[in-house]
């Protein structure tokens, strides 16, 4: 039954994206609808992925500083470089 109702909460928030260019409100409908019974900052808390990302972005920085940096470095000289392809 939640499905469902999340479902048409859904769809009714992306038409509104799609077709009136307006912002995403889906967590306002479902804060909205009292068989969801939850508040838009409990669903945001809910939603929050930083917990479970771990050491990734720790990680990431350390990729960049140990291999793209270099590698840009490396190949300085063809940054900037243009092309006459077209697509």
């Amino acid at each position: 039954e939640l499905h469902e109702i999340i479902r048409r909460h859904a769809q009714a928030a992306g038409m509104r994206v799609k077709e009136e260019g307006a912002d995403n409100d889906l967590l306002e409908r479902l804060a909205a609808d009292p068989a969801i019974g939850m508040t838009r900052e409990e669903m945001e808390a809910l939603l929050d992925v930083r917990p479970f990302v771990g050491r990734a972005p720790q990680q990431v920085e350390a990729f960049i500083t140990m291999e793209i940096d270099p590698f840009l470095e490396r190949h300085a000289h063809r940054l900037g470089a243009t092309s006459d392809v077209q697509v």
